[in-house]
């Protein structure tokens, strides 16, 4: 189960990185905000919907917010499984075992219980910085707002 878990986050900090770069820089020059003003501008001129655009902007901004969510949650998921899978195969080992091998069990669940431990080292982190992205968001989605604003007032005078 740990090369799921892997593979989780490996996915869920590639998603956190690309996700950082595209909101880092929105009025760079391939930032979110100043595609959306450049490709725009010449729309509102033209009579053109601004609110197709304006969705655009906003989905551009929004991109692999769903993933980041679900990795994050999928992460601790995957480490309880594990850590079942592990208690099972532990204790079906222990079928023709005598008593006393109170220190073979104590390994046993010492080893299934660290795919929990990954799943939340894993899951945690990328919680908080799904949220915090999500919060960074969701300034530029106001911020795009504003620019769709003042286009309309740039238009009609």
């Amino acid at each position: 189960m740990s090369w799921a878990l892997v593979a989780v986050s490996v996915m869920l900090w590639t998603a956190i990185v690309s996700r950082w770069a595209a909101l880092l820089d929105p009025h760079g020059e391939r930032g979110a905000i100043t595609a959306f003003v450049r490709e725009a501008r010449p729309l509102a001129r033209a009579g053109g919907d601004l609110a197709t655009h304006y969705r655009r902007g906003v989905e551009r901004l929004a991109q692999y917010r769903s993933v980041l969510r679900v990795l994050a949650a999928v992460a601790p998921l995957l480490g309880l499984l594990g850590t079942v899978g592990g208690m099972v195969e532990m204790f079906g080992s222990l079928h023709g075992v005598k008593a006393g091998s109170e220190a073979s069990v104590a390994g046993g669940i010492s080893t299934a219980l660290v795919t929990t431990q990954l799943g939340l080292i894993i899951g945690a982190p990328g919680l908080v910085a799904s949220r915090l992205l999500e919060r960074r968001e969701l300034r530029l989605v106001a911020e795009l707002d504003r620019a769709r604003a003042l286009l309309r007032r740039e238009v009609r005078s």
